[in-house]
């Protein structure tokens, strides 16, 4: 993104912090050069350094004890989804890998028949005709110099 501005670059000191390595990668690069050209955000850069090395230096918080008993009194069938239900009927590995399969020869099946040209039966005046072979032989036999078409 180029089009980063020193209000932008305010916006991530707040959200991020000081140190560039937090920011999103996609707007690093202009934002550092936002900096490097407009001394006014110095002391933006200072606050947030302060900010960052409060923030740091706090412990990591714990859950408390509420949170815990809350989470354990959870049934085991209301935090699983419905896959991980699905999963337990499908025993060899994750179920969507064989429902994405079906899934994709039914498109394929699909597209491939609405691609396909229609072959429909002979018009009516398009008839064929189909000769008996036994006949043909006896009406050669019996001298006929042609043969007769028959419908």
């Amino acid at each position: 993104m180029n089009d980063v501005t020193a209000d932008r670059v305010r916006v991530l000191l707040d959200a991020y912090g000081a140190d560039p390595g937090r920011w999103p990668e996609a707007e690093r690069d202009a934002a550092l050069r936002v900096m490097a050209t407009d001394p006014g955000l110095a002391a933006d850069v200072a606050a947030a350094a302060e900010v960052d090395v409060l923030l740091d230096a706090l412990p990591d918080p714990a859950p408390s004890p509420a949170l815990r008993v809350s989470l354990k009194d959870i049934p085991d069938h209301a935090r699983s989804g419905w896959l991980d239900r699905l999963a337990a009927l499908w025993p060899f590995e994750a179920p969507w890998r064989p429902a994405a399969g079906l899934v994709a020869a039914a498109v394929v099946g699909i597209v491939v028949g609405v691609s396909m040209p229609d072959v429909g039966t002979a018009d009516a005046s398009e008839t064929v005709a189909f000769h008996d072979p036994v006949a043909d032989a006896a009406a050669m036999a019996s001298g006929a110099s042609a043969l007769e078409f028959r419908p």
